[in-house]
């Protein structure tokens, strides 16, 4: 499946199709998503597809998949036209939300509930739901109560009055900082005591330029360490937080205890046995094809036990040798390298065999048209031995090897990707941690089909008092 990037109708065209075509295959393969995908729009396509089915069982199956989404991805399941069985979805989805998480989106994200709300017709000041109730009063009402605790926060002069407000609401430390002004380094304690992981390293930049780092690392410190066992934070949102750090607000001793969070992580959670190369074009006008290795080199570098090995495609074929496997070191060695000159697909592949390394798989990134040799077939051909292939595309020429590789009947897998960002990297990674196509296959129709649970499948059961069912 190529990454969408936000092109959610045409992501849906394919999902329906495959749905139409073997839906038990497709169910499973929706729940196994869930919990091993990483592209936030096949999450959504995944759920509207199952809801839009005519079997009653894909419909449960919808219901259950969007109780585990987040609530902006909840929006984008509810359009214009629903589903019937989506009004109930999604309101046991909000009358069964976190107290704080509530409080949060309804600061944060009051337009998707908003327009959830009325596209959907969910009752808020008459429902017996206690969440529900509490979203009409804040954003259908006129006395709001979550403003008027911002408004107090606002007025506040003393770290015990703050302290005060904090306990008795549930709003986020890290939504409540941008209120309070009079920020002393008794009330900044308090509030970075209160975050959570995530808030924190979020808040990183804010509370370097209010200078609050430095006097609290020991509670930094220990909320850092937290994140080697906080599952909701995965390691590509680390390293997305750790890049966007600015180096003249956060001290050095962070930089170092995040790179450790997420190696001490990959150390733990690697599966990926499988030593890889990355080709990657530098053919004219493949500045794309660059960033792409870049960021999946250092990614395959966490998530395999053996680092990748690095060439690149063009004129004058170069293995790309860092120091250590980071992005600064990373992109440190590819600094010189500029997009320019023919494309001779396996000049790559022809230093990696000049050099005797045997890989399992060959990832390829590039729009794949070649003008010249040595060409890729030629040298895979050349090969004693049969690595796995990835092609990523990228834009640019018309595509020109996969044609060719299919003609002789050379397997291979291809990732589309328009845009280059942490979920296309982390679909390619996800390939090649697979052993086999046919043995994910097993493991999708090995996956249980999501159930929904038999008390929400009463008339009108939304009126009863609801809980976590």
């Amino acid at each position: 499946m190529r990454v969408p990037h936000g092109d959610i109708p045409s992501a849906l065209e394919v999902h329906g199709r495959i749905r139409d075509a073997n839906p038990l295959f497709y169910v499973k393969c929706a729940s196994w998503y869930n919990d091993h995908g990483d592209v936030r729009d096949h999450k959504v396509a995944f759920v509207r597809t199952l809801f839009e089915s005519q079997d009653p069982i894909l419909r449960d199956a919808a219901w259950a998949l969007l109780q585990e989404l987040p609530l902006p991805l909840v929006g984008q399941v509810v359009l214009e036209k629903n589903a019937r069985c989506l009004r109930g979805a999604v309101i046991h989805y909000l009358a069964s939300m976190d107290e704080g998480e509530l409080s949060y989106h309804l600061l944060r994200g009051s337009r998707d509930i908003k327009r959830m709300v009325r596209r959907l017709h969910i009752p808020t000041s008459r429902s017996d739901a206690d969440n529900l109730r509490r979203i009409g009063l804040e954003l259908f009402s006129k006395k709001p109560e979550l403003r008027s605790i911002f408004r107090k926060l606002e007025q506040a002069e003393t770290p015990t009055e703050v302290a005060d407000l904090l306990r008795t609401t549930s709003i986020p430390a890290y939504i409540a900082i941008s209120a309070i002004k009079v920020r002393t380094p008794e009330i900044m304690r308090i509030l970075i005591r209160n975050m959570s992981v995530n808030e924190l390293l979020q808040s990183l930049n804010s509370l370097g330029k209010m200078g609050a780092i430095r006097p609290n690392m020991d509670i930094i410190r220990g909320k850092i360490q937290r994140a080697l066992d906080d599952r909701r934070l995965n390691i590509g949102r680390i390293r997305s937080i750790q890049r966007h750090l600015d180096a003249e607000l956060v001290p050095a001793e962070i930089f170092d205890n995040l790179t450790y969070v997420t190696r001490e992580r990959a150390r733990r959670e690697s599966r990926i046995e499988k030593k890889v190369a990355i080709i990657f074009d530098t053919s004219g006008s493949m500045s794309t094809s660059i960033t792409t290795a870049r960021q999946l080199a250092v990614t395959l570098a966490i998530a395999c036990k053996t680092p990748p090995l690095m060439f690149t495609a063009s004129q004058s074929p170069y293995q790309i040798r860092p120091e250590e496997w980071t992005f600064s070191h990373v992109e440190r060695q590819m600094d010189l390298i500029r997009p320019v000159g023919g494309t001779p697909l396996g000049s790559g592949l022809a230093l990696l065999r000049r050099i005797g390394e045997k890989v399992d798989g060959i990832i390829l990134i590039s729009d794949l048209a070649e003008n010249q040799p040595p060409f890729f077939i030629t040298e895979f051909e050349a090969l004693t031995y049969r690595p796995n292939i990835i092609l990523v595309h990228v834009p640019g020429e018309g595509d020109v090897l996969s044609h060719q590789l299919r003609d002789r009947r050379i397997d291979f897998e291809m990732v589309d990707i328009s845009t280059v960002d942490q979920y296309s990297i982390d679909q390619i990674v996800d390939l090649v941690g697979r052993l086999s196509p046919f043995e994910t296959i097993l493991d999708i129709m090995a996956y249980p089909i999501p159930e929904r649970p038999t008390g929400t499948k009463k008339p009108n059961y939304w009126k009863e008092p609801m809980g976590n069912e």
